[in-house]
């Protein structure tokens, strides 16, 4: 069976056809170099032969001067042909400790002591008072209490080479009413509403779908959310590690009979 043409391509050889109309000696390397691209990289991707690296399309997205319309249709087809969620691989077995809201409730509650925790799976990183502060824009007095709140409650400890993690993973209870997990929720979406306004769109992802729902799917579908979470997480985690984020997934109901 043949694939489509994803728009992207036909998006990059339909604005090259109307320059060759207009100069018909235009070539593909010109093309490239005008798009800031390398030439094999561009026939390769025409030709379906490799997907277009995002850095590049990114470049070349803001040349051809899409409009929005064909910018979203444009990205969109480009991030489906390069990531499949099937072919993301997770471990088997979690083997994260699990953690509850009344031994942990500031870990829980208060975002910096995930992130903080997070640093540690960086790349590079200096677990030092100053190097937190300057990363997460937080005192190096919070600093100091959440490192401190961290190794009370075990989750980091003094090793040969200073703090490390003594925890691999960790992760909280699902479906069980906990005063620290609404604390964190609400302090998520808060964050959510101040990075909108502060974060580039090349470097978040907001967006929402409204949908007619059966009600006795939503144990399947919190299913399916729970194991896309873990497969953006190894997804995000692959290769060099330099950034903190974090990813938070809504779905709730907004007709009032869900609630009786």
């Amino acid at each position: 069976m043949e694939t489509a043409t994803p728009y992207y391509i036909l998006k990059i050889k339909d604005e090259l056809s109307k320059i060759q109309r207009r100069s018909p000696r235009y070539s593909m390397r010109a093309y490239a170099r005008d798009l800031g691209v390398h030439p094999a990289t561009l026939s390769l991707v025409l030709k379906g032969k490799r997907p277009m690296p995002v850095r590049d399309s990114v470049v070349i997205a803001e040349k051809m001067q899409l409009g929005p319309k064909e910018r979203t249709l444009f990205f969109e087809s480009l991030y489906k042909t390069r990531t499949r969620l099937d072919a993301i691989q997770i471990p088997t077995h979690d083997e994260a400790l699990m953690i509850d809201g009344e031994s942990y409730f500031n870990v829980i509650a208060e975002w910096e002591h995930y992130a903080v925790l997070t640093l540690f799976d960086l790349s590079h990183f200096e677990p030092t008072l100053s190097e937190i502060s300057r990363m997460f824009k937080i005192s190096e007095l919070r600093a100091d209490v959440v490192i401190n709140n961290l190794l009370q409650c075990g989750l980091l400890r003094h090793g040969e080479n200073g703090l490390e993690k003594a925890q691999c993973r960790v992760r909280t209870t699902e479906d069980v009413m906990n005063v620290a997990l609404q604390k964190s929720h609400i302090e998520a979406m808060e964050m959510g509403i101040e990075k909108i306004k502060s974060v580039k769109n090349e470097f978040r992802d907001f967006s929402t779908v409204t949908i007619a729902v059966n009600p006795e799917k939503l144990t399947e579908a919190k299913t399916i959310i729970r194991e896309f979470r873990l497969k953006m997480a190894a997804l995000l985690e692959e290769g060099h590690r330099s950034e903190v984020y974090q990813l938070a997934i809504q779905l709730y109901p907004l007709t009032e009979n869900t609630k009786n």
